[in-house]
């Protein structure tokens, strides 16, 4: 059953006439449509993907399963047009995705379309997503292994004096030559004492000899992520940074361990959380686990508390264990894996042992 023929059995089993689609990468998934400005209706028989003259060729190449319209942007409402195709189908039941729609669009549906009774749907195409098919899980492989290559490269540039700035620079440099669309988010590169700020920017700091080095990046092939983190020693490390690394090392590792098809988000993170827990630096441990990754950087699930959710065969989620001391520095390890037939299979291939550059 292919994407969209998987939505229309949705609309007909829950009875609602049509669903309005507003989030790119869903529109993306089930369309093929790589543009902007562009929203997808999907009726029981019928699809429509709406833009504008900018999109216009570009939807007509990439989606042969959509009715593809140009809207004339001076004369027509978004809204209007909207309300043009659901009375030509008579719709009485419009579903729409709760978590991607504006205010303004809102108040729009309530005001020009009175006759509809809307009906918030959560995660429909978010669901499917979850799984990835043979294509994603290519992608998704090829963009890990350019972060890989590029930063085994950047690794050798790396000496007392450069800063946390240039090395970023020069890391999404080096993906972008190896073929990455664009980053996955903004490099995340942090020295010493720095590398405590989970989710930092990369600064004016000059690494020194003894300096932590946390690096969180990913790479974008076909519009899935990659998403990585290795914590580096310039230099010799010391006693408190082996130690802290090995801890964390091996709360992943725990966490690794417990993968099978059974096993839920929230089981994964208590037997990455029981090892740190039974360390003297507990109370830095980071929230969370990890989360699903995909075409967003953060996708469903969230792996954590509460995570009551069995990770399925072929779920791309991050496993990402951190401890953050204020004042003195951090360490995450952090790779992309997922379950087959044969266990678990890592993404991300650059060692997580301890590396003093």
């Amino acid at each position: 059953m292919t994407r969209l023929n998987q939505i229309t059995h949705r609309l007909k089993a829950e009875q609602i006439d049509a669903l309005l689609i507003f989030d790119a990468n869903n529109i993306t998934y089930l369309s093929g449509f790589t543009g902007h400005a562009a929203t997808a209706l999907v009726l029981a028989g019928q699809a429509y993907l709406l833009t504008d003259y900018r999109y216009f060729e570009q939807a007509k190449d990439q989606c042969s399963s959509f009715n593809v319209v140009c809207r004339d942007r001076v004369n027509q409402s978004l809204a209007a047009l909207i309300q043009a195709l659901l009375e030509k189908h008579a719709v009485n039941k419009l579903g729409f995705e709760a978590n991607h729609i504006s205010h303004g669009v809102w108040v729009d549906m309530m005001q020009n379309w009175p006759q509809v009774s809307c009906l918030p749907t959560v995660r429909w195409i978010e669901d499917l997503r979850y799984i990835k098919d043979q294509g994603e899980l290519q992608s998704m492989q090829l963009a890990a292994n350019i972060a890989d290559q590029a930063l085994g490269e950047l690794l050798t540039r790396i000496q007392p004096g450069i800063t946390e700035r240039e090395l970023a620079i020069e890391l999404e440099h080096q993906m972008a030559l190896l073929g990455s669309e664009q980053p996955s988010f903004s490099t995340i590169m942090l020295a010493a004492e720095r590398s405590a700020l989970p989710h930092g920017v990369p600064g004016d700091k000059a690494l020194q000899n003894g300096d932590l080095l946390l690096i969180d990046f990913g790479a974008v092939i076909n519009g899935y992520h990659s998403d990585m983190t290795r914590t580096f020693v310039l230099g010799e490390a010391d006693a408190k940074q082996k130690e802290i690394y090995q801890t964390v090392y091996n709360a992943q590792q725990a966490a690794m361990d417990a993968f099978n098809h059974e096993v839920s988000g929230e089981m994964l993170y208590q037997q990455a959380q029981k090892v740190l827990n039974q360390s003297q630096y507990a109370q830095y441990q980071g929230e969370g686990l990890g989360h699903g990754v995909g075409m967003d950087l953060h996708e469903f699930p969230f792996i954590g508390q509460g995570c009551e959710l069995t990770i399925k065969k072929h779920c791309v989620v991050t496993i990402e264990p951190g401890i953050y001391i204020p004042g003195w520095g951090g360490v995450r390890i952090e790779d992309d894996v997922y379950l087959t037939d044969n266990g678990l299979q890592s993404l991300t291939q650059f060692p997580r042992e301890l590396i003093e550059l």
